[in-house]
This record gives structure tokens, C-alpha cells and sequence, in this order.
């Protein structure tokens, strides 16, 4: 499945890069990527390591963001980082017969989609 996965990254985004743990990076409208492969679980992992740094916010305003972006944005989990920085994550397990192609395409548009609400919500707070 991890082949699959970064064949269809690369198909949408272009250059993929394979880090020394396994891990792959990307990069999509301007937005650094992670792939974290778990083929042993049948999991589809990926992530936004980094969207915005929550130092430069009030608290309030950046638990209000990621509460309503964890709400509003499905399948997404925004967490804040111990070092400030705002990661998104989406996690799918990989039923028979489904999609390969649709599932990727689908997880790298909505988390560029919950990063832009992310970032809309703290400026506009």
C-alpha cells in the first residue's frame, strides 16, 4: 500500500521525498506534507507538521481555532505542539475495495482545507 500512496503523492503533488525514518515529505499549494506509512494496520497517515506558530497568537484565540477547526473541518485533528506550532492530522484506515487514488486526493484537500480555516480563524479573531 505505501508504494501506492506515494505514487498517487506524486501524481498530485509532484516531488516526493523519503526521509531517513520512512517517513516521506511533500509539498502542496506552498504547504509542507508529511506521509507517515503504517502498512501494518492498513493506516493512511498524513500530516501538516507545521501550519502556524500559536506563540504569535493569544491562547484563548488559538484554543478557540483549533476547537472549532477540530469541529468544522471532518476527519481532521489539530493539535498544538509542546514548541508552539500548530499540526493538522488526518489518520484513514484503508477498508477492501476501496480507492487508493480518491482517499489521497481527498485527505491532501482537506487538510490544506482545515489549514485555511485554521489561519482564517486566528486572523479574523
Amino acid at each position: 500500500m505505501k508504494d501506492q500512496v506515494i505514487e498517487e503523492i506524486k501524481r498530485q503533488c509532484g516531488k516526493v521525498r523519503v526521509l531517513n525514518n520512512g517517513w516521506c515529505h511533500f509539498v502542496y499549494h506552498h504547504l509542507h506534507y508529511l506521509y507517515i506509512p503504517d502498512d501494518a494496520n492498513g493506516m493512511i497517515r498524513l500530516s501538516i507538521p507545521h501550519v502556524v506558530n500559536s506563540k504569535e497568537y493569544k491562547k484563548e484565540e488559538v484554543d478557540s481555532a483549533v476547537n472549532e477547526t477540530n469541529r468544522e473541518v471532518k476527519f481532521i485533528k489539530a493539535i498544538i505542539l509542546n514548541n508552539g506550532s500548530i499540526t493538522l492530522n488526518y489518520d484513514h484506515r484503508i477498508s477492501y475495495g476501496e480507492n487508493i487514488r480518491e482517499i489521497v486526493e481527498h485527505i491532501i484537500r482537506t487538510l490544506y482545507i482545515a489549514s485555511e480555516y485554521l489561519i482564517l480563524k486566528l486572523k479574523s479573531k
